[in-house]
């Protein structure tokens, strides 16, 4: 049985009291305790010290109470980001504190403190610092999980000269609470390493101070493409191909027609589609991705039908047609989990051959796509119905996002969309040009549906354009991407597909892979009332999907609009794949509205999954696989194999979204580095305070990052 909140809470300070007062009588506790407002009553003092003396955690000698020196343990601080951690030799895992007690100490410090089991966890109460030293005891690392900062001990980070003969090893990875980390090599191998990235295995992983030795070499420091590669690989990134050469070498170069048996999209519908392959070739697909994009994963097409509904066709490329997940391309693809993209280049999840070649959705060329058509209501962007095609298209052009806007804004300026939707209507051939507005009028209509189910659209670009010299070499500039009308539309199209295959899966209970995003946790309102209250803004508590969505309206074109949405992105729960539609949290709901629960808070959808980029997501995969098993009456992936997948992409995403940051931190340096002295423009992105007062949880209010050198 475990305590609750308040019990832990008047526990911890009689303990700390009688630490720092040793013998003291339990009179002279009780005032003291009521006096500072650490206990609430006389009651509870009298409860919890009665407890605790039951329990032998303390003793009472005439009234005078002194805890029992047995349960006293040491440990030492840790950090891991902005969070911090005890070992000890006895318990083999973390016990992480909160950051306003942790301010009152220094990493490596030697700790005495009480660890009170609670329920399945244990609860750590930290007395104060120790006078004795550390015991050989103390363990270097007695955690269950993978050491946060490398494998083996190996970390990533670059070598400087601090002064004349002295060289040391700063980590990448901020979380470590050494910056400048020793260098045990011998004396004549140092100037091979100053200025250059290089990894180095540490003596002990939670004692960084007491040094490392540099043991291989992976570039020169402040060279983008080293850098980039250096941090790629640290993650996980797939750097080579080699042990799949010959695999690679049977991936053919184009489709072969006389393999497929084809049919039409009408007799699939009417007679289904088992053994066949949908002929779609004739519908005039267009991709619209950057300017620089190779991996062209999908393609949109949009129409009127007969009704007056909006049909709307999404393309994703089939890479189950060429990835047998058991092959070593297979296996790569799945232990990748996701293509990481670095500011010049991604660092795929496939080999070239597949993702900018046969699975690559190029214009002019006959490619097998997993093809999704869904009919939505023209008035409101309700989805009347769905079909998912095994079929094979054949795109007619490729478009940058800019291309497509400008597209948009000429035919508004001519003021010629009626024209095209009067076209549309009754089925008239467009020009590809005019097909790019036609599927943009698609998505508006599918946007009043998202309106109508108050999905979460926050006013926030964090995205910024790392610009190059001509080698690639050098960052010359660091701009922010302008957010265009046209990336809605492939992101509305992408949705509806996502939830039409989500509702396949569903509805004829299919095992697949769901994505999963809670609403947020009521224990982060307190956070929101402080971060409100700083910026003078009224907040009733509410972050309901309703509320916020008025208050990010409310504080539109605001001066704070870009820093309120961030911080509002970061009140949200983090998304994760799932063998299940809903998580694991019960919740209290008759079972006739069982149907109007919510899969994915953000998005206000009822089921949601991962379809439209198997290119560089490894989930979206096993949607494909099996959905198009169930089709064609095959073998599936099992539940096992994917449960597995799901594990490994839930924690490649935490790498890659690391991976990713890091690219822009170093991006940032490389920049800033060339421009010291200069003023620049900038915004605050984190408040931050700090107490040692027992009761704070939290010590600071954290921005997302924003980067704005312009």
């Amino acid at each position: 049985m475990g305590y609750d909140y308040e019990t832990l809470k008047n526990m911890a300070a009689i303990y700390k009291f009688v630490h720092e007062n040793p013998g003291a009588h339990r009179n002279v506790i009780r005032k003291a305790l009521l006096n500072k407002g650490k206990i609430s009553s006389k009651e509870k003092f009298y409860k919890a010290i009665e407890g605790l003396i039951a329990l032998e955690r303390v003793t009472a000698n005439n009234d005078k109470i002194t805890i029992n020196p047995k349960i006293v343990k040491l440990g030492v601080l840790q950090k891991e980001g902005d969070n911090f951690y005890i070992i000890t030799p006895t318990v083999k895992q973390r016990l992480w504190v909160d950051r306003s007690v942790a301010s009152g100490y220094k990493c490596g410090d030697l700790l005495e403190l009480v660890i009170e089991p609670n329920g399945k966890q244990s609860d750590v109460v930290v007395l104060g610092k120790s006078k004795r030293k550390l015991e050989s005891d103390i363990p270097k690392q007695q955690v269950e999980d993978t050491p946060p900062h490398g494998e083996n001990g190996l970390v990533l980070g670059r070598v400087i000269k601090l002064s004349h003969n002295n060289l040391v090893f700063i980590p990448n990875k901020k979380s470590f609470s050494v910056r400048h980390i020793p260098i045990l090599n011998n004396k004549e191998e140092l100037a091979n390493f100053q200025d250059k990235l290089c990894l180095m295995k540490l003596e002990d992983m939670d004692a960084p101070i007491m040094g490392g030795t540099i043991v291989k070499v992976k570039g020169d420091a402040g060279n983008t493409i080293h850098e980039y590669d250096a941090i790629a690989e640290s993650y996980g990134a797939i750097m080579s191909w080699e042990d799949a050469s010959e695999e690679i070498s049977k991936i053919p170069m184009v489709v072969a027609l006389d393999k497929l048996s084809l049919t039409t999209e009408e007799n699939a519908i009417r007679f289904g589609q088992k053994g066949k392959t949908v002929d779609l070739r004739h519908i005039p697909f267009t991709t619209v991705d950057p300017a620089n994009c190779k991996d062209m994963d999908d393609a949109i097409y949009s129409t009127i039908d007969e009704n007056g509904d909006i049909v709307c066709y999404t393309a994703v490329a089939n890479v189950t047609k060429y990835v047998n997940p058991n092959s070593t391309i297979g296996q790569k693809y799945v232990n990748g989990a996701f293509t990481i993209y670095a500011p010049n280049k991604a660092y795929s999840i496939l080999p070239a051959k597949l993702s900018t070649g046969i699975c690559s959705l190029n214009p002019n060329e006959d490619r097998l796509a997993f093809v999704v058509k869904t009919t939505l209501d023209a008035k409101t962007g309700e989805v009347k119905h769905s079909n998912i095609f095994d079929a094979i298209i054949k795109s007619r052009q490729k478009y940058s996002y800019e291309q497509a806007q400008d597209i948009v804004n000429i035919v508004e300026e001519l003021d010629a969309q009626e024209s095209i939707i009067d076209r549309m209507a009754i089925g008239a051939e467009l020009s590809l040009g005019e097909q790019v507005y036609a599927n943009y009028h698609a998505a508006k209509c599918i946007r009043e549906g998202f309106v109508r189910r108050v999905m979460l659209r926050f006013n926030s670009n964090k995205e910024r354009e790392i610009v190059f010299d001509a080698d690639m070499k050098d960052v010359i500039d660091i701009k922010p991407i302008e957010h265009l009308r046209y990336h809605e539309v492939i992101e509305e199209f992408m949705i509806t597909a996502n939830e039409a295959t989500a509702k396949y899966a569903k509805d004829r209970k299919i095992d697949t892979i769901y994505r999963v995003h809670e609403k947020p946790n009521p224990r982060k309102i307190e956070r929101a009332n402080e971060f409100f209250n700083i910026l003078g803004i009224d907040f009733d508590g509410d972050l309901s999907a309703e509320s916020t969505k008025s208050l990010i309206e409310l504080i539109r074109g605001s001066a704070n609009e870009e820093v309120i949405n961030n911080f509002l992105i970061k009140m949200q729960s983090r998304a994760v794949y799932s063998n299940k539609l809903y998580s694991d949290k019960k919740e209290k709901i008759e079972d006739d509205w069982l149907e109007e629960r919510i899969s994915h808070y953000a998005l206000q959808s009822k089921h949601y999954s991962h379809s439209t980029s198997p290119i560089r997501r490894s989930p979206d995969f096993v949607v494909h696989y099996n959905i198009l098993a169930d089709i064609h009456g095959t073998k599936p992936l099992s539940r096992g194999q994917i449960d597995d997948i799901i594990e490994i992409a839930n924690e490649r995403q935490l790498d890659v979204d690391q991976a990713e940051k890091d690219f822009e931190d170093i991006s940032s340096v490389i920049y800033c580095e060339k421009h010291i002295g200069e003023t620049m423009k900038g915004r605050i992105t984190k408040i931050r305070y700090s107490s040692i007062e027992e009761d704070y949880e939290d010590d600071s209010l954290d921005f997302e990052s924003i980067l704005d050198l312009s």
